[in-house]
């Protein structure tokens, strides 16, 4: 029983980790979802013509969220299948526990092909198609939000260089203001009024040159760098991702040493019930309840009742000395 109960709080503190972990991606999940530049950033991460209503990391906060409130409610189960005796409860969580960690197991394998299989880099023509298509078009507006936002952020112009621009619909279309030959979030800004929705460039004019300028055009292209800056976000999320996955290795190795435990202390239970009642079956009460009163034979103590019905006890005045069953 000692054992089982070593179990029990074993198991009962690898389910606390569980449910403060639940608890942590449920925070992760909002603080990402306030994140509007960040999740904004990750538009440039999915094909613009998949019709994403929302950019990847929109997905991936309300995900965050679901796998906490689902995490914080398994952990809930988990510390009530700790007090109850049998092994549905615990199978049940063993398996939602199992569930869980294919899921994240998956996502993880998501998460590394994504970029590459179905990212910006798996639309027609990669990247730099997609920037010579959608940006500044019509019905493409968040995608050419994006693109501005990458270009102020990770200060970068185009996706391998400013000549992107070149063969683009914004320039054959003349989309953008005339004598432009790149965007002004390619512009090189004043720290204190960085924006990319309404850029204020240190001079126009020379960022506009032919020959680029470091000091007043970003030079180099933004492929790189939205690969380096996946790459963190990528990295921060596996990390987190291991962590977790683990706490629930051992929460399932917990389970798994639980039920053996809760096995092995019925059996004891059932052994030590067994033998209780083959003991009592085989013991005579009589001789038990006597001898532990009294240790002296039984004879010793043995006295006559009186014998109210005698004549003698009824009728002193025939009889004056009294019956020998009175002594």
């Amino acid at each position: 029983m000692k054992k089982f109960a070593s179990a029990k709080v074993l198991f009962g503190f690898f389910n606390t980790i569980f449910f403060a972990c639940g608890f942590v991606k449920v925070v992760c999940g909002f603080l990402l979802l306030c994140d509007t530049r960040r999740i904004l950033l990750s538009r440039l991460l999915a094909m613009p013509e998949e019709g994403l209503e929302e950019p990847p990391f929109y997905y991936v906060a309300l995900g965050l969220l679901i796998a906490g409130i689902t995490v914080c409610a398994v952990a809930a189960i988990g510390v009530w299948a700790t007090y109850l005796p049998g092994y549905v409860i615990l199978t049940i969580y063993f398996l939602v526990v199992l569930g869980l960690l294919m899921c994240e197991c998956a996502a993880g394998v998501v998460s590394a092909v994504w970029p590459r299989c179905y990212g910006i880099q798996g639309t027609r023509g990669g990247a730099v198609g997609a920037l010579q298509s959608y940006y500044a078009v019509p019905d493409f507006e968040h995608f050419t939000a994006a693109l501005d936002l990458a270009q102020t952020e990770l200060q970068c112009c185009g996706m391998t260089s400013a000549r992107n621009y070149d063969m683009s619909l914004w320039q054959l279309r003349r989309l953008g203001p005339r004598g432009v030959a790149v965007p002004p979030s390619c512009c090189v800004q004043a720290l204190a009024e960085r924006s990319y929705l309404s850029p204020a460039p240190l001079n126009a004019s020379r960022c506009q040159d032919v020959t680029p300028n470091a000091q007043f055009r970003h030079v180099p292209g933004c492929l790189t760098k939205l690969e380096d800056w996946y790459q963190q976000q990528y990295f921060i999320f596996m990390i987190s991702l291991f962590v977790v996955a683990i706490f629930k290795l051992a929460i399932l190795l917990s389970t798994v040493y639980s039920c053996i435990r809760l096995r092995k202390s019925r059996q004891e239970i059932h052994t030590f019930m067994i033998k209780g009642l083959g003991n009592k079956a085989n013991e005579n009460i009589y001789e038990r309840n006597l001898s532990s009163l009294h240790d002296e034979p039984i004879t010793a103590k043995y006295i006559q009742p009186n014998n109210f019905y005698s004549p003698r006890v009824r009728n002193p005045r025939i009889f004056h000395s009294k019956p020998n069953e009175m002594v």
